[in-house]
């Protein structure tokens, strides 16, 4: 057992302990999230506390992650928050300027459970602004590179060294691309929602280029990679207006080759009747930088929260190793490199997806970023559809985000900066 698991499991018990000594009925700790199917581990989670906690209940409501943040905006102008919610963590600085959140920086500070060294660099990073603490990591996604293994072998290609960078995933797409059976070389989702920034923002990272800097030749390259495949057909034009989940099942379904997706479609992923892996998203040469995007969800304290202690308390029941350690059962990993995950199903997939989180990098943490994001998204968009040339597609973003920089730079470690 490592430090930090030992210290977890002798806390574990004094978490439980503190409210099981409360008289019936004192305590109900209020919750919104986003687990909306039967099988969450977030829901397993909440099964875990309830059972220990009889006279500290968690009463828990579904909101979809789509609608959750207006319905937290509305709740805090009726007076009607719950203690604690799920967010989407580079909404974190967006809700925190706003005031929607209350400050736990001093409850963290306190903690003998929550520690910055529990948690990868960019999983932490992101829960703060203005130097103060807004939120804790719950869980984490990231990306790679998913691929047909027996498509390999039909087209020549050794299914043990998928591309391990982009002059080799250009040629490993072309060569897997085949029009007359309506097979692309790769999928991916361009569509102008955070997804489409979600997928794109590792390349841009890995050309070197940067949010403060888009109409650098690294930035363009990163667009024009993303463009030339698809006016080259070798990525169905789908890409422009199919979420990551559509653009999954179409690789399922054998209509690409390699598709860039996360964790999530593993429990999918693994009744499919061919032979399938994954692998780290291939690096631009010469540069060699890896780089890939950090997805999840952060726990936050609304503002206006009746129940601030018993939120924070349910906030370091998560933070432990056990709860921590079912996340990869949902398709999600662990915020923290620390948590042992022993057998993990699906072992090579966890591997590379793990490799993943030590080089992603939060979106943010930035009070505009759903304005940042929507002017990457339309960049995309415009160079993909042909509208604009890739230069000039980031040429009109960097002139509506650079105003945003200026006024609240980017932290060092953020995705783009």
């Amino acid at each position: 057992m490592t430090p930090w698991t030992r210290r977890t499991a002798l806390t574990l018990g004094l978490a439980l302990a503190g409210f099981a000594a409360a008289p019936a009925g004192a305590q109900t700790i209020t919750m919104w999230h986003i687990f909306g199917q039967p099988t969450e581990t977030g829901l397993q989670n909440i099964k875990r506390w309830n059972d220990a906690n009889p006279s500290a209940q968690i009463e828990h409501k579904f909101i979809p992650f789509g609608q959750l943040s207006q319905q937290l905006i509305k709740g805090i102008a009726s007076g009607d928050v719950p203690d604690l919610i799920t967010i989407d963590n580079p909404t974190t600085a967006s809700f925190a300027s706003q005031g929607a959140l209350e400050d736990i920086t001093d409850l963290v500070a306190k903690s003998t459970v929550i520690k910055a060294d529990n948690f990868y660099k960019g999983s932490w990073g992101i829960t703060q602004w203005k130097g103060r603490r807004w939120a804790v990591p719950g869980e984490a996604n990231t990306l790679a590179l998913y691929y047909n293994a027996d498509m390999f072998r039909a087209k020549g290609l050794n299914p043990d060294a998928p591309p391990k960078t982009w002059a080799e995933l250009i040629a490993a797409t072309e060569k897997l691309t085949d029009k007359a059976k309506n097979v692309y070389g790769l999928g991916f989702s361009a569509i102008q929602s955070e997804e489409g920034t979600f997928q794109w923002l590792p390349f841009l990272e890995q050309s070197g280029g940067n949010l403060s800097n888009l109409t650098s030749p690294d930035a363009v390259a990163a667009l024009t990679l993303w463009s030339d495949l698809v006016a080259k057909e070798q990525v169905s034009k789908d890409a422009l207006i199919k979420r990551q989940f559509e653009m999954t099942s179409s690789w399922i379904g054998g209509g690409s080759a390699m598709v860039i997706s996360g964790p999530w479609e593993l429990q999918r992923v693994k009744d499919v009747k061919f032979d399938w892996r994954v692998a780290p998203l291939p690096v631009r040469e010469g540069k060699n930088i890896q780089a890939s995007a950090l997805g999840g969800f952060v726990w936050a304290v609304p503002k206006g929260a009746k129940n601030i202690a018993g939120a924070f308390k349910v906030i370091e029941f998560m933070s432990m190793q056990p709860q921590m350690a079912i996340a990869w059962q949902g398709g999600r990993l662990p915020p923290s490199p620390n948590v042992v995950i022993d057998n993990p199903q699906f072992p090579a997939a966890y591997g590379a997806f793990k490799k993943q989180m030590e080089f992603a990098r939060p979106r943010g943490p930035h009070p505009d970023w759903p304005q940042i994001s929507a002017a990457i998204q339309t960049a995309i968009q415009e160079a993909l559809t042909g509208r604009a040339k890739p230069a000039q597609a980031l040429d009109k973003a960097s002139k509506t985000i650079a105003p945003m920089l200026q006024k609240n730079p980017l932290g060092a470690g953020a995705a783009g900066s």
